[in-house]
């Protein structure tokens, strides 16, 4: 209950915004309840991200490693696919809550929290793994070049699927999960991002 609370109110405002006994007030608990499971604010942000990070970020893991290791020609989308697919499935399984996580993550992603670092680290790093695939499909993506459109790409992608409530956006994301031809048409843009284009002219 407190974490569901916590996930919501620093979803639909922002982690800074929202205090401890705002949360214990919201959830309709004493703050001294919340301060015994949870002693500092940051407790219990850690809860609400890893309530779900270890499953998908496992399952990323899996897809660039499968996507890495295949034997067959990998194309950018392939790779696209591979980062995409987990934050997918989740929002189709859960469309409330999983995208209250994301947003929360989005959040953690952009401020360059540790909690979010600590997710890409590991043997081997995600960054590691993504390189590794990414490279059969863009050469140059370890260039200082490559790595600025990488890091453009990958948290334009994640911001968009954070925003995927928005009507600005469609509303791509309901009761059923996210909207196919929406999903389809992020993994092109954010391939195309990946891929660069070095005859546009300057």
């Amino acid at each position: 209950m407190i974490v569901d609370t916590a996930e919501r109110m620093f979803a639909e405002t922002s982690i800074g915004a929202v205090a401890a006994r705002a949360v214990a007030r919201e959830a309709g608990v004493a703050s001294r309840a919340v301060a015994y499971h949870f002693p500092v604010k940051r407790d219990l942000v850690v809860a609400v991200a890893h309530r779900r990070a270890p499953t998908v970020f496992a399952a990323v893991v899996d897809e660039l490693v499968r996507v890495a290791q295949s034997e067959h020609d990998i194309g950018v989308c392939d790779v696209v696919e591979a980062l995409i697919a987990p934050y997918v499935r989740l929002l189709d399984e859960d469309p409330v809550g999983g995208l209250r996580w994301l947003k929360v993550m989005n959040q953690l992603a952009l401020d360059e929290d540790q909690i979010w670092l600590d997710q890409l680290a590991g043997t081997p790093s995600l960054p590691e793994l993504f390189f590794a695939a990414a490279g059969r499909a863009v050469p140059d993506i370890q260039t200082r070049e490559g790595q600025q459109r990488s890091t453009i790409a990958i948290l334009s992608m994640i911001g968009s699927l954070a925003s995927s409530d928005l009507a600005l956006y469609g509303r791509p994301l309901g009761p059923g999960g996210l909207d196919r031809g929406w999903v389809d048409q992020l993994v092109r843009f954010t391939g195309s991002g990946l891929r660069g284009n070095e005859n546009l002219p300057d």
